[in-house]
C-alpha cells in the first residue's frame, strides 16, 4: 500500500487532487475467510473491522453473500461506526451466489438457485445468469456501495452467450444507475487477455476490475511481455478498481513480492497499475479506488501437511 500510494503521485501530476482509496478484502482474516489458514491474529469480524479502521483502510471488499451471513443490520452498524465503506463482490454462479448453499450458509429466500452444473442449455444458462447478477446488484444498493464486482459467466462460455448476456446486463447497470465493473477474473468470461482483446471494445461501457495477476498466469508470460502490456495499456482507461496482487507465468500469486525472483514481477505488474491510475489522472477522477490482496493458502505456497507458511 505505501509503494502504491508513492506511485500514485507520480500519477496525479495533472491531477493533483486525485486520491488513493485502500480498501482491505477479509480474506484470510476472518476463520470464515480462511482466517485459521492464514494463521490470522484477528478471527472476529468486529475485532477485524476495528484493526482495518485503525490501519486506515477506506473500507471492506467482501462477497455480498457474507454480508447475509453476518446479517445485513449488523454488517451495516460496523460499517457504520468503523466509518468503513463497502465494495460487495457479486458471482453469477457457484457456491459464493446467494441462492447456493455451502459457502456462508444459505440459500437465501428471495435469490434464484444458480445454474446447474452440466447445463447445456445456453439460453436458460444465460437468462439465470442475468437473473442471478441482477438480484444481487439491486439487493448490494442498500449498503450505498462505492461500487459492485461481479465475477461474471464461466470460462467456457461462447462469444454469443457473452454477447448476450453483457448487451442485457450493461443496458440494465445504465437504466437502474448502478455502478457495476466486471473482473478480469479466472474461470469467468473475461480470463484471458486475448478473449478480452477482441471482446472488450464490442462494448463501449463495459468497465472492468483489473486482476492482472489472473491475466499473466492465463497467458503464462511475464510482465515483460509485450503483447500483454499492449492490452493492458489499451484497457487502462476502462479500468475502474484494481486488485493488487502480484501473479506469474504458472500461478495467480508469487509467494513474496518483496524479495528475489518475484521482484522483477512486482515492479511490473506496478508499471501496469501505473497505466490504469495515469488514465484515471487524465480523466480527472477524484479518486481511485484498489485493494491488496495475497491470499492465504491454499494460494499461497505452503508445507502442505500443516499449512505452516513456508
Amino acid at each position: 500500500t505505501h509503494r502504491a500510494r508513492n506511485n500514485l503521485r507520480e500519477c496525479t501530476k495533472w491531477n493533483n487532487k486525485m486520491k488513493l482509496k485502500v480498501y482491505r478484502s477479509l480474506w484470510g482474516i476472518l476463520a470464515d475467510t480462511d482466517g485459521e489458514k492464514a494463521e490470522c491474529p484477528f478471527l472476529g469480524i468486529e475485532e477485524a473491522f476495528a484493526e482495518i479502521s485503525r490501519l486506515g483502510y477506506d473500507g471492506v471488499e467482501v462477497p455480498f453473500k457474507f454480508t447475509l451471513h453476518v446479517g445485513k443490520d449488523r454488517f451495516k452498524e460496523l460499517l457504520k461506526k468503523y466509518n468503513l465503506k463497502l465494495i460487495p463482490m457479486i458471482f453469477t454462479e457457484g457456491v459464493v451466489a446467494p441462492g447456493e448453499g455451502i459457502v456462508f450458509g444459505g440459500p437465501y429466500p428471495g435469490f434464484t438457485k444458480p445454474s446447474n452444473p452440466g447445463e447445456s442449455d445456453k439460453k436458460l444458462l444465460v437468462e439465470t445468469h442475468l437473473k442471478v447478477f441482477k438480484e444481487q446488484v439491486e439487493a448490494a444498493q442498500e449498503y450505498n456501495p462505492t461500487l459492485v464486482n461481479c465475477h461474471a459467466l464461466k470460462d467456457c462460455f461462447t462469444e454469443e452467450m457473452a454477447e448476450e448476456f453483457f448487451t442485457e446486463a450493461l443496458a440494465w447497470q445504465d437504466k437502474n444507475n448502478y455502478n457495476v465493473l466486471h473482473e478480469t477474473h479466472r474461470k469467468r468470461f473475461l480470463h484471458s487477455p486475448w478473449v478480452a482483446r477482441g471482446f472488450v471494445p464490442k462494448f463501449p461501457d463495459l468497465k472492468l476490475v483489473a486482476d492482472l495477476s489472473h491475466w499473466v498466469n492465463v497467458a503464462e508470460t511475464n510482465p515483460d511481455d509485450p503483447d500483454l502490456t499492449k492490452v493492458i495499456e489499451q484497457f487502462a482507461g476502462r479500468f475502474r478498481h484494481t486488485h493488487c496482487r502480484v501473479g506469474y507465468d504458472h500461478g495467480p500469486q508469487v509467494p513474496d513480492p518483496r524479495v528475489g525472483q518475484w521482484l522483477e514481477y512486482m515492479e511490473g505488474h506496478e508499471r501496469w497499475w501505473d497505466a490504469i491510475w495515469h488514465a484515471a489522472a487524465a480523466r480527472g477522477d477524484d479518486e481511485v479506488t484498489m485493494t491488496p490482496e495475497h491470499g492465504p493458502p491454499n494460494y499461497q505456497v505452503s508445507v502442505l501437511s500443516t499449512y505452516s507458511l513456508s
